[in-house]
C-alpha cells in the first residue's frame, strides 16, 4: 500500500501564503514605479500631479513628522493648533501607519511620496487572499492580485493627489466579507471552522474572522467602510431573500449574517467617534454638502466600460477619447479606471444575470463555461456586482442614501474599485477553469498579462505625469522668513484661505497656503492656514477675510508678529493686499523684509515683533 503524502503542516502553508502575498504586493511596486518612472530623487521633491488636494496631503504628512495626526499640530491654524482629526480625510488606519513611517522618515514630503508607493503592495496584499477566498490557484492568484493593485483607478487616485484614496487595501477585504455573508458554500472559513474538534471551537472559528475583518475595514477611509457596509448588507439581504422564497432553514442564516452585524457594528462607533466635537468644533465641514454632489460625482456605465485615458491600447482607447470629445454630460464624475479585463468580467457578469433570468440551472451546467457561470462564487459575485453598480451609476441608489440619510458619502463613482475587483474575480475564475491541455491556460494567462502591460502600464506616465519639484524658490524664500522671524512666530497670510476645500483664489490654487508649513523647521514658524471650518479656531479669521480692519484686529489679538503675501491670490486686483497690511502695521505703502526672487511672496515684518 503507498503511503499518503503528509499534509502540509498549517503554519508553513500560511507562512506560504503570505510570502505570496508580499510577492504580489513588490510585483506591484516594481510595475507602479516602472509605469510612473519615478526615479528616486523623484521620491524627496513634490509631484506636481493634476489636483490641487495632493498639497492638501504634503500638508497632511508633514503635520505627521511632527505629531500624531489626531494630537493638535501648534504649527498650523494659528493660534487654536490644527487637528486632522476635524478634517476626516486621515483614516485611523493610515494614520497609525504614518506615524510608524515617521519614525524613521523625517521629511513629510519623502514619507507621502513613500505612502503613496505602498498603497501598491497593500492593495495587492490584501487581494491575493481574495482571491485565494475564491479558491484560484495561488500564482493566479498573485496575477490578479497585481492587476487589481495596478487597476487604472489607482493611478488616476495618484494623478488626484488622494493617497489615502489610493490606500484602498480594505476593498479585498470587504470582498472576504462578502463571501462570507453569501453563505457556506463561498465561505472561506467554514472548512476550516468545520474541522474544530469542539462546539467551542467551530463557533470561534466562525466568529472570529468576522470581527477581524470588520474592524480592519472600519479602520479605513469612510468611503470605503461605507461601501463595504452597503455591499454586504446587499449580499446578506439578497441571501435572506432567497432563503425565504426556496423555503430553507432560515436558522441557518444567523453565521451568515454575522459579517454584516459586525461590520456594522463597527462603522457605527466609527461614524460615532468622528461626529463627535470634543469640545473645538460646533459644526462639521461636510455638512456643507448637497445633495446634488451625490449625482454629479457618481459613476457611468459608459466610462467604467471604455478603456481609461492613459490605456496604451490605441484602436480601443480611440472609442474613449470619441466619447469623452462628443459628449459634456455629468463631467464632474471621477474618471472609474476599469481596466480592460475587469470591464470583460464585469460585463462577464452582467450576462451571468441575463443567463440566469433566461435559462434553467440543470441546463447551464452541462459544459465547463455553464459549470462556472452556475458556480455559487459567479452568482455571488454577479449579485454583488449589481447591488454595488445601482448605488454607483447616476441617479442610482446613491441619491436614496444622500436624501434619507445625508450627503456625506458624495462621490460615489468611487464604487467602481468594488466593480473592478468583482469583475477581476470572475475573470481569475475563468482563467483557473481553463483547461491546462496544451497549455491553453499559461497562453492565455500570458495574453493577459501583454495585455494588461499595455492597458495598465505603458501609458501612466503620460496619463499621470508626476512632475516632481525641489520647490527652490518656495524653501529659499522660508528659510529668509526663518532667519528675519523669532521662533514660535505667527505669521498671518493673504489672501485668508478658508479650509478646506475652499477653491483657487485668483491665481491662488487651492491648499497652495500650505506649502511654506512643508519647508517649515518644527517650533519656528506658526501659519494661520489650516483653520478648519466650523472650529473655534476659524471663527478668529473668518471675519478677517474680506475686511481689513476685522484682520488688523484679528492680527493684533492673536499676537502675529508678520504677514505672508502671495500675489497669485490677487491676479483680479493686483493691491488688494495693501489695505490688509497696512491696516496691521499702520504704516502706508510698507516695504517687505523678504521677498522670493519672482516677487510673488512678500513677508511684512509687524512693528511689535523682534528677533
Amino acid at each position: 500500500m503507498q503511503t499518503p503524502e503528509p499534509r502540509t503542516r498549517p503554519v508553513r502553508r500560511w507562512l506560504l501564503e503570505v510570502c505570496a502575498a508580499v510577492g504580489a504586493g513588490l510585483i506591484s511596486l516594481a510595475f507602479a514605479i516602472l509605469a510612473l518612472r519615478i526615479s528616486p530623487a523623484d521620491l524627496a521633491e513634490r509631484w506636481q500631479v493634476s489636483s490641487s488636494d495632493a498639497v492638501l496631503h504634503y500638508m497632511l504628512f508633514t503635520n505627521a513628522t511632527q505629531n500624531f495626526s489626531y494630537a493638535t499640530n501648534p504649527g498650523l491654524g494659528f493660534p487654536t493648533g490644527f487637528d486632522a482629526f476635524f478634517l476626516a480625510q486621515v483614516d485611523l488606519s493610515s494614520a497609525v501607519v504614518m506615524s510608524l513611517l515617521a519614525l524613521v522618515i523625517h521629511n513629510g514630503i519623502l514619507l507621502a511620496n513613500v505612502f503613496t508607493l505602498l498603497t501598491f503592495v497593500t492593495a495587492a496584499f490584501t487581494g491575493y487572499f481574495f482571491f485565494r477566498a475564491l479558491r484560484v490557484r495561488p500564482w493566479v492568484a498573485i496575477l490578479f492580485a497585481s492587476l487589481f493593485s495596478l487597476a487604472p483607478y489607482h493611478f488616476i487616485r495618484v494623478s488626484y493627489g488622494h493617497a489615502f484614496i489610493s490606500n484602498y487595501w480594505a476593498i479585498p477585504v470587504i470582498g472576504i466579507l462578502v463571501l462570507m455573508a453569501a453563505g457556506p458554500s463561498t465561505d472561506p472559513f467554514s472548512a476550516w471552522a468545520a474541522r474544530a474538534t469542539s462546539t467551542r471551537g467551530r463557533v470561534v472559528r466562525r466568529i472570529a474572522p468576522a470581527i477581524i475583518l470588520a474592524a480592519l475595514v472600519a479602520t479605513t477611509s469612510s468611503y470605503y467602510f461605507v461601501f463595504g457596509l452597503i455591499v454586504v448588507a446587499g449580499v446578506w439581504l439578497i441571501g435572506v431573500v432567497s432563503a425565504l422564497i426556496s423555503r430553507q432553514r432560515v436558522r441557518g442564516l444567523g453565521w451568515q449574517s454575522i459579517p454584516l452585524a459586525a461590520l456594522g457594528v463597527f462603522v457605527a462607533v466609527s461614524l460615532f467617534l468622528t461626529s463627535r466635537d470634543f469640545g473645538a468644533r460646533y459644526l462639521s465641514y461636510s455638512n456643507g454638502r448637497l445633495i446634488a454632489e451625490s449625482e454629479l460625482d457618481a459613476g457611468k456605465l459608459i466610462t467604467l466600460l471604455l478603456p481609461w485615458t492613459g490605456s496604451g491600447v490605441p484602436k480601443l482607447i480611440a472609442a474613449t477619447n470619441k466619447y469623452l470629445a462628443n459628449t459634456g454630460a455629468i463631467p464632474t464624475t471621477e474618471e472609474p479606471g476599469s481596466s480592460i479585463i475587469a470591464s470583460v468580467g464585469i460585463i462577464a457578469l452582467f450576462a451571468v444575470l441575463v443567463v440566469f433570468a433566461a435559462s434553467s440551472t440543470k441546463l447551464i451546467g452541462q459544459t465547463w463555461l455553464g459549470r462556472l457561470v452556475a458556480d455559487a462564487r459567479t452568482r455571488v459575485l454577479a449579485s454583488a456586482m449589481l447591488w454595488a453598480f445601482l448605488f454607483y451609476i447616476v441617479t442610482g441608489l446613491g441619491i436614496a442614501v444622500a436624501l434619507i440619510i445625508g450627503p456625506q458619502i458624495r462621490t460615489w463613482g468611487r464604487l467602481s474599485i468594488v466593480l473592478i475587483l468583482f469583475g477581476l474575480g470572475f475573470m481569475a475564475l475563468l482563467l483557473d477553469r481553463v483547461p491546462k491541455r496544451f497549455g491553453a491556460r499559461i497562453i492565455v494567462a500570458a495574453a493577459l498579462i501583454v495585455l494588461a502591460f499595455f492597458d495598465q502600464i505603458a501609458g501612466v506616465s503620460a496619463r499621470v505625469p508626476i512632475g516632481a519639484t525641489a520647490d527652490t524658490e518656495m524653501k529659499d524664500f522660508v528659510a529668509a522668513t526663518d532667519a528675519a522671524l523669532p521662533d514660535g512666530c505667527g505669521v498671518a497670510q493673504l489672501p485668508i484661505e478658508g479650509f478646506p476645500d475652499q477653491g483657487p483664489i485668483g491665481n491662488l490654487a487651492d491648499y497652495d497656503q500650505a506649502l511654506p508649513y512643508l519647508y517649515t523647521t518644527p517650533g519656528h514658524l506658526r501659519f494661520i492656514f489650516g483653520s478648519i471650518y466650523g472650529t473655534y479656531g476659524w471663527d478668529v479669521w473668518k471675519n478677517a477675510v474680506d475686511d481689513p480692519a476685522a484682520f488688523a484686529s484679528a492680527v493684533e489679538s492673536t499676537g502675529v508678529c508678520a504677514i505672508e503675501v502671495d500675489l497669485d491670490g490677487y491676479s483680479a486686483n493686483v493691491d488688494g493686499w495693501k489695505p490688509f497690511v497696512e491696516a496691521a502695521t499702520g504704516e502706508a505703502n510698507p516695504t517687505p523684509a523678504v521677498t522670493s526672487s519672482s516677487g510673488k511672496l512678500l513677508l511684512f515684518v509687524l512693528p511689535s515683533s523682534s528677533h
